[in-house]
């Protein structure tokens, strides 16, 4: 019996190298004749638990990851913060607070702590909160600190096309709203009037400068909008036109300005919550004698894993880099920065020996949203992360629902539609058009055994679909899914194209 049992263990093990083999050249073949240049693409494909590969395809190479570094910014603050972990904004007051008569006779200051998650409704139930801490009027002035980050609010590899895309928002410990502004746009009803423009939330200090009309319907729009610099402050422009028939919508733009923009909301806020303010807003540190004591409030954001959910299924920039600079600020002296940031998270990776294993590099980290083109990350980098967030069972289930699901939500959701693989891929994209990348990292969760992967694109001939039909035809070359999942897959679809 135990020369049977070992006679079946080797053929087992043959037929698993035989799978592994063909796999292997089936997915060589298929970039060959995708017309990719094989050092264009990475890919490593695994089954958890097992030390040989699927395919391991330049494997060992370094790529731009584009997005996909959120997934170890992600796992480095979850591992380092906890998901318990709150962002904190302290208020402070100077004077004797008379509750009775609900006057603050001094300055208010308000600490930013990185809270990425200050949105409007967040930024209406901060203010809410300080009326039902029984403030009525502030005597004295507004004093906005934001030094538990440095001063620096664009990090690597933003800016580098000077636009306003809100994707670029700027990086300050003490922001709202992500740092842009909703810019509400919708036709009048007269032919030749302007167009209607309503900036939300509400900021005191912004400029609207429109010359946008109304054009007859069925005509295509023209209209453009963007913010930049005008005498020191976050202007709105319109420009072009909008047909009369086009539905009202919101066009997101980036702030220039952070801290400013934080107090212009205050201010609106103010007036609808009822709260008297005549001062000035300003922007200083708070003084080691108020730091010393106990804030007046302290407003908690929301836990942590929610802006790791917004990360991956959303890919949010400012979330990652709010993220990343937060980590800076908790592991080093502070302000924190990015290089701090880097240099933290770097370590971390390093102090980890199952990231380390089967490699003797280790990523190169600028920031923590994968802009631009400093970081670099290897297949075997990504997917040992993953294996290793797959064992911490404290943070994994947040991990995982964090990610897109293939063909259903998040960057994925026009992805994988038509494909066995739809709902059973949780992966997180990136993308750099502008440099040709394209990368894909996951989990297929199928139900006898789970996979992980990493397939970097870097390709400036191909287009981000084709980036995107290869990763699906690599990944369905590779992973065999239940057989009436295939069939009721195989009953919907006429080919295995992705849906853009």
């Amino acid at each position: 019996m135990k020369k049977k049992a070992g006679i079946l263990v080797t053929i087992v093990g043959v037929t698993l190298m035989l799978n592994a083999e063909s796999f292997q050249t089936r997915v060589e073949q298929l970039i060959k004749d995708s017309n990719y240049a094989e050092e264009s693409v990475g890919v490593l494909i695994k089954e958890i638990k097992s030390d040989k590969p699927l395919v391991a395809l330049n494997h060992e190479t370094m790529y731009n990851p584009a997005s996909v570094m959120k997934l170890i910014t992600g796992a480095a603050a979850l591992d380092m913060l906890g998901i318990q972990y709150t962002f904190q904004t302290k208020v402070y007051i100077d004077s004797t607070f008379d509750r009775d008569s609900g006057v603050v006779p001094g300055s208010v200051y308000i600490r930013g702590g990185g809270d990425p998650g200050f949105l409007a409704e967040r930024m209406w139930l901060f203010i809410q909160h300080l009326t039902h801490c029984g403030i009525k009027k502030i005597a004295g002035d507004l004093i906005l600190d934001d030094s538990y980050f440095d001063p620096e609010i664009n990090g690597p590899g933003f800016g580098e096309d000077n636009s306003s895309r809100a994707y670029e928002a700027p990086i300050a410990a003490l922001s709202a709203n992500f740092n842009t502004v909703a810019v509400h746009v919708a036709p009048a009803n007269v032919i030749g009037a302007p167009v209607h423009i309503t900036p939300f939330p509400r900021m005191k200090g912004v400029k609207i400068v429109s010359t946008a009309k109304t054009s007859p319907a069925g005509t295509s729009s023209g209209l453009q909008v963007k913010t930049e610099i005008m005498d020191g402050k976050t202007a709105i422009l319109v420009f072009g036109d909008m047909a009369l028939h086009e539905e009202p919508r919101y066009i997101f733009r980036k702030v220039w300005n952070t801290w400013e923009s934080f107090g212009w909301i205050c201010q609106g806020l103010f007036e609808e919550c009822d709260i008297a303010f005549n001062g000035k807003v300003r922007h200083e540190t708070v003084p080691q004698s108020l730091q010393s004591k106990e804030p007046f409030y302290t407003f908690e954001s929301q836990p942590l894993p929610i802006f790791v959910f917004n990360m991956f299924k959303y890919s949010s920039n400012f979330a990652a880099e709010m993220v990343f600079k937060t980590v800076a600020s908790e592991f080093d002296s502070l302000p924190g920065s990015w290089r701090s940031g880097a240099r933290i998270v770097s370590d971390w990776w390093k102090r980890k020996k199952y990231l380390r294993r089967k490699t003797k590099t280790s990523p190169i980290i600028k920031n923590g949203s994968g802009m631009g083109g400093g970081n670099r990350v290897s297949p075997r980098h990504i997917v040992n992360l993953l294996e290793y967030v797959w064992y911490k069972k404290t943070y994994v289930p947040e991990f995982t629902y964090a990610m897109s699901v293939a063909g259903v939500d998040g960057t994925l959701k026009s992805r994988f539609k038509h494909s066995p693989l739809k709902g059973i891929i949780r992966a997180k994209t990136g993308t750099l058009n502008s440099r040709g990348v394209s990368n894909l990292a996951g989990y297929v969760l199928l139900p006898e055994k789970t996979c992980v992967f990493a397939i970097l694109v870097t390709n400036k001939k191909k287009s981000q679909y084709s980036h995107w039909s290869l990763q699906q035809k690599i990944l369905e070359t590779v992973i065999s899914t239940p057989k009436k999942r295939q069939k009721r897959a195989e009953s919907t679809q006429s080919d295995s194209q992705p849906v853009k």
